[in-house]
């Protein structure tokens, strides 16, 4: 899911795209600038500009890693349920990376400030990551069906970071997994076949 000419990941990469999540987290996605990461990082303007070229190579990077991120940990939370309960572990390790993680926090108070290009690239990611998991040892699933439930559970999930519920709270593991039981589960069930 790398970035296509983002380069080896360093360690000054590494820097750069950790100082840019926690500017992007106070001052937004898009008021992002090359100068106030290499000020966080402190790096040398130069050397944030030889890594990427442009702000747009900046972001682009800085949105790979973290959606890599997020998919590595609702991936985790799959793979540690018992079959029955991995959607609804899947969407509280989702909600409860957003909750932690800085730049989501952000998305969830302001908005995401991601342009709709940004933001399809990422439901695409996230639909492609959701319905390769429904099929993934379910011989009798409904590909086309697993492609529109994972682009409804994607965009669900989108929703739910920009615009946080009440009811379930999206604080409450407790009350997420049971809103995912009653709601997501079955939607996934009827796919996946028996």
């Amino acid at each position: 899911m790398r970035t296509p000419g983002a380069g080896p990941v360093t360690d000054t990469a590494t820097r750069i795209l950790d100082a840019a999540v926690i500017e992007a987290a106070q001052a937004g996605l898009r008021k992002l600038t090359m100068d106030d990461v290499a000020r966080r990082a402190k790096l040398a303007r130069m050397t944030v500009y030889r890594r990427y070229g442009r702000r747009e190579e900046l972001v682009d990077a800085l949105v790979a890693r973290e959606t890599e991120r997020f998919l590595a940990a609702v991936a985790a939370g799959i793979d540690a349920a018992d079959s029955e309960d991995g959607v609804a572990e899947a969407f509280v390790a989702a909600v409860r990376y957003s909750r932690d993680h800085p730049m989501l926090r952000r998305a969830g108070q302001t908005g995401s400030g991601m342009s709709a290009a940004e933001t399809e690239t990422l439901l695409k990611q996230g639909s492609d990551f959701i319905a390769c998991q429904m099929l993934a040892g379910a011989p009798n699933a409904d590909p086309e069906g697993a492609r529109w439930v994972a682009d409804v559970f994607a965009r669900l999930f989108l929703s739910y970071i920009s615009c946080p519920p009440t009811d379930p709270d999206f604080g409450e593991d407790a009350q997420l997994r049971r809103f995912a039981h009653q709601v997501l589960t079955p939607m996934a069930g009827r796919i996946l076949g028996p």
